[in-house]
């Protein structure tokens, strides 16, 4: 008895010695968020604070978006290249003006997917009304809000 006593003593230590692990937090270059046992690679931008309780529109939402933008930036760095070599002749702030609508409808595109996601999965949504309570929507509701996401979808996000 004094033995088996002894044992799951040892077993309680050793799973409170396991549950004491840290968990290392931070972004990569890409800008997604890592959750990992062991510490990230040293450098000058492996970890970070981050005290803002919202998410930019500059961080990719998933590690699919993430890569989809390096390539769609590699691509669209490729294309300013060609510009560039023909001398197009275009102003600096014409240039700055198109980035921005084009990180504008990749902002729209990315945020017209998750809603699609959100109405797509299913399940009671609700929103909150003037007064601050939450209304459920109804079937009609989801479909037309799907809808709604699908046509932002169509508007904003190439074709693939």
């Amino acid at each position: 008895m004094k033995m088996m006593l002894k044992l799951i003593l040892a077993g309680c230590l050793l799973c409170s010695l396991q549950a004491g692990a840290e968990i290392y937090k931070w972004r990569d270059e890409k800008g997604v968020m890592n959750y990992s046992d062991v510490p990230p690679q040293a450098g000058a931008n492996s970890t970070q604070k981050i005290k803002a309780a919202t998410v930019p529109n500059d961080i990719p939402l998933t590690r699919s978006d993430a890569y989809q933008r390096e390539e769609g930036a590699s691509n669209s760095k490729r294309s300013l290249d060609n510009r560039e070599a023909v001398g197009n002749g275009q102003s600096a702030e014409a240039e700055a003006l198109k980035a921005m609508q084009e990180r504008l409808k990749a902002q729209n595109c990315a945020a017209a997917r998750s809603n699609y996601r959100n109405y797509a999965v299913g399940g009671r949504m609700q929103n909150v009304n003037e007064n601050g309570q939450k209304e459920y929507l109804t079937d009609d509701q989801i479909r037309e809000g799907q809808a709604r996401a699908q046509q932002e979808i169509d508007e904003n996000c190439p074709v693939e």
